[in-house]
């Protein structure tokens, strides 16, 4: 906290205003560093805002709120309201108020900073839940455990989960400016005080991991490449010994589980390729029928936790 006292040189006021200032801050326990400006003519009067000596800024704010638009700079001496009297000191009590006024606001850890830790962690939450659809697949074929279709459920649920996370995350971010806004008084010096760098920098990280989250299934494919280990090429076969067959999959409906059944299907003896294209929802596998046959690529989708929509076709 910064104090600053301006005046001009023979002011009787100046040193009693210095020696005021002293005790309000020990009265109101605070630290703050005291700042003497002599204003020497009228040209730095008009560049300082000086509103007469002596005056005193509390972190740059007038502490009289009224005298705060005050345009009227100049060489002269100051007079502030004491009761139904005008005096040349500012009373303790107006010095007080400034210095309570700009005292470093702490944020309540009580009801409403947990009303926001449950509103940002419940966004965490849903947005996590709208994105099983496509995160469980992937850990699915990480893990070997098969059920790639395990997220199939929150997939019917992933608008209302969006739905929800849009509204928590706005919440938390209207409590915290409601918060804010309550904390200091318009005008005050507190309102003129952005809220911290560190705090918006959280807000912000929270938001956009939120957000990432959300938008998973989007780019959920890319990740399910990087994560999912496929098998090497295949030796080479004519096309004259290989087989393909199409398999129409409704419920295969993120890029990642098309990257794990992909994956599933390349695991096995005698694939040759796995073609599966999400928007279609068509699995094209080609393989050697020497070596595999249409019944067990069959099972393959069906252990994964997908449904074949019709006969395979042979192409």
């Amino acid at each position: 906290m910064k104090i600053e006292v301006l005046y001009f040189s023979g002011c009787p006021n100046h040193v009693p205003a210095v020696e005021r200032v002293r005790e309000a801050l020990r009265d109101e326990g605070l630290r703050g560093e005291i700042v003497e400006i002599e204003v020497a003519d009228p040209e730095t009067a008009q560049r300082t805002k000086f509103l007469g000596s002596p005056s005193i800024r509390v972190d740059g704010l007038d502490i009289e709120p009224d005298a705060r638009s005050a345009t009227e700079f100049g060489m002269m001496c100051r007079t502030y309201a004491d009761g139904c009297c005008q005096s040349g000191l500012p009373s303790r009590e107006i010095i007080r108020a400034a210095l309570r006024e700009a005292r470093p606001v702490i944020p309540d850890p009580g009801r409403s900073g947990l009303h926001r830790s449950f509103i940002f962690g419940g966004s965490l939450i849903a947005a996590v839940a709208a994105s099983l659809c496509c995160i469980l697949p992937i850990l699915a074929a990480v893990s070997g455990a098969g059920a790639i279709a395990a997220g199939a459920l929150f997939d019917r649920w992933r608008p209302y989960l969006l739905g929800l996370t849009g509204l928590l995350l706005a919440g938390g971010f209207l409590l915290a400016w409601r918060d804010r806004r309550k904390a200091c008084a318009a005008d005050s010096l507190c309102a003129t005080k952005p809220i911290g760098r560190w705090n918006r920098v959280a807000l912000r990280l929270l938001a956009t991991g939120v957000v990432a989250l959300a938008a998973f299934p989007y780019y959920s494919g890319a990740v399910a490449r990087l994560v999912v280990r496929e098998p090497g090429p295949p030796p080479a076969l004519t096309s004259a010994g290989l087989s393909t067959v199409a398999f129409q999959v409704p419920d295969m409906d993120c890029p990642a589980c098309a990257v794990a059944l992909s994956a599933a299907f390349r695991k096995m003896q005698g694939v040759m390729q796995a073609e599966l294209d999400v928007d279609s929802r068509k699995a094209v596998v080609t393989f050697n029928p020497n070596a595999q046959n249409i019944a067990t690529l069959k099972k393959v989708i069906t252990d994964a936790g997908f449904h074949i929509a019709a006969e395979p076709r042979s192409l």
